[in-house]
């Protein structure tokens, strides 16, 4: 299944948390496979995406959710 792409990120966050905890508890030729597999991916996202990228586009969010905020705040008081 799928996750919502508005919580993508942090369902997979706490998912993957609880991969790095298990990484060498495999029980299974496929579930060991598996997380052979999902290390190479991780390597993969790490080597695609330069992370001052993504902490810019993090804090331009914030930025324009601040500006949302002082502008329903300004609105709020000219009711």
């Amino acid at each position: 299944m799928s996750n919502m792409s508005y919580c993508r990120f942090e369902n997979t966050l706490s998912d993957l948390e609880d991969c790095q905890d298990n990484f060498k508890n495999t029980q299974s030729i496929d579930e060991a496979q598996a997380a052979i597999d999902l290390y190479r991916l991780c390597a993969a996202i790490v080597n695609d995406n330069d992370l001052s990228d993504l902490e810019a586009h993090l804090a331009k969010l914030q930025d324009e959710d601040e500006d949302e905020d002082e502008d329903q705040d300004q609105d709020q008081d000219e009711e």
